[in-house]
């Protein structure tokens, strides 16, 4: 399959465009309603506001000061929330993620409203499920009080976005400088006792050094997170400024070297994670992610998404709520439906995504892909399978298929393989 450019980032669907132009539908049921018989389910709640709009993001977020945007737009995520109350109370919830945008964002007030809105969730059945949520140095530095609300309400993991301590770097994708509070905010989020903390970082941002990688990851070292995520540069989608302002994207050959130095030098400090993984946990029987993200992508659980373009799953189906946070809050104070519209996706369609999103823990687990579907890798995969273990790219370790040490540069290539054919014709045609 011909490479097109900044493809060695791409997951599934390999462009948003593909999937609107093949599997789109218009929406007939609230998601609830086609997750009904979900014995067991994932919940996440979007909140979308940032202090800026980083270049690299690809998310849905929205950079409103306005307080008042920011209590109607809760005031519209509880209504949600409250719609599916009948469903969420007989559903065992295995993960609860509020993520964003910076969900800290919000008051001290607004953020005990939600917590209070998901604890019936969160004690369900006499168990504790955990919940997580997203800040960033500055806010978990100078805004301590939030925290305080955040650990009494349930909350047990915060993830916290540092990308890089290279103060040029940070300014040139539009990041405010928060360097200088990362210690200070780390001493702040222990003291308020949450059970988990977790250090985003970014490897192959524009300019970017090997050397400023590995000094990036002492200081990452130095704060003895229980998790590192390490996330490789986005260079692709719609609007995204990076690829104006990069003179030169990273081949895969660097982006390999970058992960590979990333690797050795965190294992080495007493992190774990299998090669191939971007997730680093200072525990070995945990991944270092939340049980929502892990639910999701490696157990392929079903979820339930609330707030402005936040997705739900269940089985082949993948419906999206509209994009925008003037929409959304509309859509819910006028009792409509905010799903914008859904894919049903083909058997290979859905496949090719449980997998892909598999590899950012650097397996694909037999086992797990057998429940989901219903037949073995090599039943669905068995010429792809075979090229990749021919030519290195895959080894069978008992019930995984990882990826081999020191091969992180082809990622683009072990992506790829999986592929339905529909995706690489539409992709070649482009």
């Amino acid at each position: 399959m011909e490479a097109h450019p900044h493809d060695f980032t791409i997951q599934y669907p390999v462009r948003r465009e593909y999937f609107q132009q093949n599997f789109r539908h218009l929406p007939a049921l609230r998601a609830s309603e086609w997750l009904s018989d979900a014995p067991e389910a994932l919940l996440y709640l979007h909140v979308p506001f940032c202090e800026a709009k980083c270049f690299y993001c690809n998310f849905a977020v929205d950079v409103s000061t306005d307080e008042q945007i920011h209590i109607g737009y809760v005031d519209a995520l509880l209504r949600e929330l409250n719609t599916h109350a009948d469903w969420l109370g007989q559903t065992k919830i295995r993960g609860i993620d509020i993520g964003g945008g910076t969900p800290t964002r919000l008051s001290g007030r607004q953020l005990e409203r939600l917590c209070r809105a998901l604890e019936p969730y969160t004690q369900s059945t006499g168990h504790a499920f955990p919940v997580s949520i997203e800040t960033t140095p500055r806010i978990a530095s100078q805004e301590p009080d939030k925290l305080s609300i955040l650990s009494r309400g349930g909350v047990q993991r915060v993830s916290m976005g540092v990308q890089s301590f290279n103060a040029a770097t940070l300014a040139l994708v539009n990041r405010r400088r928060q360097i200088e509070q990362t210690e200070l905010a780390m001493r702040n989020l222990r003291t308020a006792g949450f059970k988990r903390l977790n250090l985003d970082i970014i490897f192959g941002l524009p300019g970017q050094s090997l050397s400023d990688w590995l000094a990036d990851l002492e200081r990452i070292i130095a704060l003895t997170p229980d998790s590192v995520t390490t996330y490789d540069c986005l260079y692709r989608g719609k609007g995204r400024a990076l690829t104006k302002i990069a003179p030169t994207t990273p081949t895969p050959a660097q982006y390999g070297a970058m992960y590979d130095a990333g690797y050795e030098r965190l294992t080495q400090a007493g992190w774990h994670a299998s090669y191939g993984s971007v997730n680093f946990s200072r525990r070995r029987d945990e991944t270092g992610t939340s049980a929502c993200f892990e639910g999701r992508l490696l157990d392929g659980l079903p979820y339930l998404g609330l707030g402005n373009y936040a997705s739900s799953l269940r089985g082949n189906r993948w419906s999206f709520n509209t994009y925008s946070v003037g929409d959304y809050t509309q859509r819910i104070n006028a009792g409509a439906n905010p799903c914008e519209y859904y894919y049903d996706l083909p058997a290979g369609e859905a496949q090719a995504k449980y997998i892909l999103y598999s590899l950012n823990y650097g397996f694909i687990d037999e086992q797990r892909f057998r429940r989901r579907f219903g037949l073995g890798l090599q039943e669905a995969y068995p010429r792809e399978l075979a090229y990749a273990t021919t030519n290195g790219l895959l080894c069978q370790r008992g019930s995984h298929w990882g990826v081999t040490t020191g091969r992180f540069e082809h990622m683009h290539i072990i992506r790829s393989l999986f592929y339905p054919t529909a995706a690489r014709e539409w992709l070649t045609s482009l």
